[in-house]
C-alpha cells in the first residue's frame, strides 16, 4: 500500500517537499569571490592575449624571440618552448570554452533539440573537451620536440592491447552511440525499462542514468539495456477504476454518469487534461459483488497522476451528489 501511495507522488509534489534543500543547495553552488577572480583574471589574459597575436606586429618586432614564440603560426625554428607552451594553452583552451558555451547555449534552444535531441549536443560538448585536451597535449608535446608521429603510432598499438581486455567497455560506447544516434530515447524522456518507469537523466557514452517519480537514480550501462518503451511519444492514459457498493444498481449509477458527469467541464477544469475523460463500463465484479467502473482521461505521461487527481475528485463529487455510495474492495477481499 505504501508502495502505491509513493507512486502517486508527482514530480511536482518532490519539488515542494525539497525547496528548502534546492534554496540552500543553490546557495552552495554560487561562485566564490575567489572563482570570480580567477576567472576574471583568466579572461583578462585570453584577451590581452589575443590582442598581442593579431595587433602585436604593429608595435612590436615581428621577428623578436616573443612575438615569434607567441605565435603558434609564426614558423619559428628555435622558438621560446616556455612562451610557447603557454601560448598552446591560452589559444586551445579558449577555443574550447567558446565552443562549449555556444554549446550549452543550443541546450536551451527547443527548436534545435527537438531535431538533434539533448543527448547528442552533451556529447558534443563532452568531446570537444576531452579532444581539446587531447590536442593540447600532443602540441605541447610537439613543441617540447617530441615526435608525435612516432607517439600516435604507438598509442594505436597499445590501444589494439588495451581494447583486448576491455571488451565490455567498447559495447558500452557502441551501444551508447547507438542510442545517440537512432534516438530510441532522449533527455527527459519519460521510459519502461525491465518494469523501472522514469526520466531519462543524462545519456552517456558508457551509461545512461534513469529517475523514478521519488527522485531515485537508476544507472544502467548502455550494453544492458534491452527492450525500452518510451511514453513520451505519444498521448498517455489516466485510468481509474471505481468501485461502487454492491447495493448500488449499475443502471442508476451508469444514469447518473450519462445525465450528470460532465467530460467537458471536467477537461477545462484540469489544464493537463488533452482529451475529455470516458467511461468504459463495468470492468470486474470482485467476489464480494463490488462493482469496478472504468474512467479514462488523455494526458501527457508526466502530467498522468494530476489528471488522475482530478478526475478521482469529479467521480466522488458528482457520487456524493446523488448519494451513490462507494465499496472497498480491499477490505471486502480480506
Amino acid at each position: 500500500m505504501a508502495e502505491h501511495q509513493q507512486a502517486k507522488i508527482t514530480k511536482e509534489d518532490i519539488e515542494r517537499l525539497e525547496k528548502t534543500k534546492n534554496s540552500i543547495a543553490e546557495e552552495k553552488e554560487k561562485l566564490s569571490p575567489g572563482t570570480i577572480i580567477t576567472r576574471v583574471i583568466a579572461g583578462i589574459v585570453a584577451i590581452v592575449y589575443f590582442v598581442i597575436l593579431l595587433f602585436g606586429k604593429y608595435f612590436m618586432d615581428p621577428k623578436s624571440v616573443f612575438l615569434s614564440s607567441l605565435d603558434p603560426f609564426s614558423g619559428a625554428k628555435n622558438p621560446n618552448n616556455i612562451i610557447r607552451v603557454v601560448s598552446l594553452c591560452i589559444l586551445t583552451l579558449t577555443i574550447s570554452f567558446v565552443l562549449r558555451f555556444f554549446i550549452k547555449r543550443m541546450v536551451n534552444n527547443k527548436k534545435i533539440t527537438k531535431k538533434i535531441g539533448v543527448a547528442v549536443i552533451e556529447l558534443l560538448g563532452n568531446t570537444v573537451k576531452y579532444v581539446a585536451i587531447l590536442v593540447l597535449i600532443f602540441l605541447i608535446l610537439g613543441a617540447l620536440g617530441v615526435n608525435t608521429t612516432e607517439l600516435l603510432a604507438g598509442l594505436g598499438i597499445l590501444s589494439l592491447i588495451l581494447g583486448l581486455g576491455v571488451t565490455s567497455l567498447i559495447e558500452d560506447i557502441v551501444a551508447g552511440i547507438f542510442i545517440i544516434a537512432e534516438q530510441i530515447f532522449d533527455v527527459n524522456d519519460i521510459v519502461v525499462i525491465d518494469g523501472f518507469r522514469g526520466t531519462v537523466v543524462s545519456i552517456g557514452i558508457r551509461s545512461t542514468k534513469f529517475a523514478d517519480i521519488g527522485g531515485d537514480i537508476l544507472t544502467m550501462r548502455n550494453s544492458s539495456i534491452g527492450s525500452v518503451v518510451n511514453l513520451t511519444d505519444r498521448m498517455s492514459c489516466a485510468a481509474l477504476t471505481i468501485p461502487i457498493a454492491p447495493t448500488e444498481s449499475l443502471e442508476h449509477v451508469e444514469d447518473v454518469i450519462n445525465n450528470y458527469f460532465n467530460p467537458s467541464e471536467i477537461r477545462e477544469s484540469c489544464d493537463k487534461m488533452q482529451a475529455d475523460p470516458i467511461y468504459l463500463g463495468l470492468c470486474e465484479i470482485t467476489k464480494k459483488g463490488v462493482q469496478m467502473l472504468l474512467f479514462i482521461a488523455g494526458c501527457n505521461e508526466a502530467d498522468k497522476y494530476d489528471v488522475e487527481r482530478a478526475l478521482y475528485h469529479a467521480i466522488k463529487t458528482t457520487f456524493d451528489e446523488h448519494n451513490i455510495e462507494l465499496g472497498a474492495p480491499g477490505l471486502e477481499e480480506e
